[in-house]
């Protein structure tokens, strides 16, 4: 009698797991007259009835556990993989939860059309995993690659499987300096997140970087504490990966995708969905701070080829002119200032005029060219009201010019620049002032960076309090942070302001429909794999 109850009890379970496709918790079973005091006597614990019922009928699950994935085939076969491609889409399974099969057929269609190999990290919710240290993996990813041990791409960049929470509000805390010693670490979280670990004055940052899920949310918990994080992850979680690309040992690039419900999703102006791709013009395309005067010609033919590649709707340029001759910060360097002069660098009317042949340059690439109000564009404003042209004679008489502008309420810059352009690429250029609002896809593009909230000095932070969704500058760095996300610089990484240790890296932003975004960084004038 005592077994056929036992047996009942299993039958039950497994009927469960077929209906229910996830783990079978202690309420659905007390739902069909299952006690707890009943798992208890006939098997010790609800996982312990789980692996029964595992054994008589595995194929009842949609899942399996990700301990039984562990073989020396298995990891065999991922460092073959690895040895055997050189682009790799990198995602992450929550365990416990389905796969969102339309996101996992566009993966499929881009890895077929690209010749990419799609790797998947897991992370865990300790919510779904019951009394087993890692849980279930859905079982329709069995055959693809799962990272099982720490991977070296190359010697510069590593897929890590330290455990993380799914539920990390930061996937990236403590973890900076693994990066720092070892290189840029690929991690797994349903979240996106990069970070960069500034290394030496003269190496490219290390990144810290998460993925995005390929499964889909699912953080319900029925414990009351959990609830909180729960509602967090549901919130934060993305459909999403990191397309990695490898050149040799040392030079890497990636670029993040994130997908719609519809699990289709865009790569450099071309759109993947779960039957096939076709091209998609990008919404916008956010340079790093441009700089004009100290632009390194590397990054801008890599910026000028991504454009002609992708053709996008508009380009958004922060820092649009460096303001070299007539810094503030550099008024009380004479000597400084005098190399300045031997090199050609104090004429203000020659920085304009840089400015104005890029701009020409640049709106020949796109409907519309965006010059959002930065920091650097207001040193001329401030050049200006401080009436330092006074002892200026340089530029004394373009001063006197550009000083009645203000008089009369007209922005300094826009008015000199305005003046110099061809009216056919006059015609293409829209002028932010300091406090607009620009949207591009419902992500605000109109914020340089510099400015926090009520005057406050800039973060990253504050860009997220501030705006949720965004794509701003300042910093020379590029940066996720959920919703926030920051360009790096489109000028050369060395300047004479940036000492010590640096995480500049030349970084732009493509934005496309549906307001999904991706960076692309170029390394040496490099930004892709051929």
């Amino acid at each position: 009698m005592m077994k056929d109850k036992k047996s009942q009890i299993v039958k039950t379970y497994v009927k469960l797991a077929k209906k229910l496709k996830r783990d079978v918790k202690m309420k659905d079973l007390q739902e069909v007259d299952i006690t707890k005091d009943m798992v208890s006597h006939h098997f010790g614990s609800l996982s312990a009835l789980e692996r029964v019922a595992r054994n008589y009928k595995p194929d009842n699950f949609f899942d399996v556990p990700v301990e039984s994935l562990y073989s020396q085939k298995a990891l065999a076969s991922l460092r073959d993989d690895v040895k055997s491609y050189s682009k790799f889409v990198i995602t992450t399974a929550v365990t416990g939860c389905d796969v969102h099969d339309k996101f996992y057929a566009s993966i499929r269609t881009y890895c077929k059309e690209n010749d990419a190999k799609l790797l998947i990290l897991m992370s865990s919710d300790p919510a779904h995993t019951k009394s087993r240290e890692w849980g279930t993996i859905a079982s329709k990813l069995k055959g693809e690659t799962i990272v099982l041990e720490d991977t070296k791409l190359n010697s510069n960049v590593f897929l890590s499987t330290i455990k993380l929470s799914a539920k990390h509000i930061d996937p990236t805390t403590g973890l900076g300096r693994i990066g720092q010693r070892n290189g840029t670490f690929v991690y797994a979280s349903p979240k996106q997140r990069l970070k960069a670990v500034p290394t030496s004055n003269s190496e490219l940052p290390h990144f810290m970087m998460t993925t995005g899920a390929i499964t889909a949310s699912n953080y319900n918990s029925e414990m009351y504490m959990s609830q909180r994080t729960a509602y967090i992850a549901e919130h934060d979680h993305v459909l999403g990966a990191v397309i990695v690309e490898i050149k040799d040992d040392k030079i890497y690039h990636f670029r993040q995708i994130q997908a719609d419900a519809k699990g289709s999703f865009f790569d450099l102006g071309v759109k993947y969905t779960p039957t096939g791709f076709s091209d998609s013009r990008p919404e916008a395309f956010v340079l790093g701070d441009w700089h004009a005067g100290s632009t390194d010609p590397k990054a801008r033919q890599a910026w000028f080829d991504v454009a002609e590649l992708t053709s996008p709707k508009r380009i958004i340029l922060h820092d649009a002119f460096d303001g070299m001759s007539i810094n503030h910060h550099e008024q009380h360097y004479k000597l400084l200032k005098a190399k300045r002069a031997e090199n050609g660098q104090l004429s203000l009317a020659e920085e304009l005029k840089i400015l104005a042949k890029d701009l020409e340059s640049i709106s020949a690439l796109t409907d519309e060219v965006v010059i959002v109000k930065s920091n650097h564009d207001q040193f001329l404003e401030r050049y200006l009201q401080e009436a330092r042209y006074v002892q200026d004679p340089h530029n004394h008489r373009l001063a006197l010019k550009l000083a009645i502008e203000v008089l009369d309420g007209k922005d300094p810059l826009k008015s000199a620049i305005t003046e110099l352009l061809k009216p056919e690429a006059s015609k293409k250029i829209r002028w932010l002032s300091i406090d607009d609002d620009y949207a591009v896809e419902e992500i605000q593009c109109g914020a340089h960076g510099h400015l926090g909230a009520n005057g406050a000095r800039g973060s990253l932070q504050s860009m997220e309090a501030s705006y949720g969704n965004s794509v701003s500058g300042h910093s020379h760095t590029p940066e996720i942070m959920r919703g926030a996300w920051c360009v790096g610089t489109s000028s050369y990484l060395k300047l004479d302001y940036n000492k010590g240790s640096s995480s500049w890296l030349h970084s732009s932003c493509l934005i496309h429909q549906g307001g999904s975004r991706q960076l692309v960084n170029a390394i040496d004038g490099e930004w892709h794999v051929e």
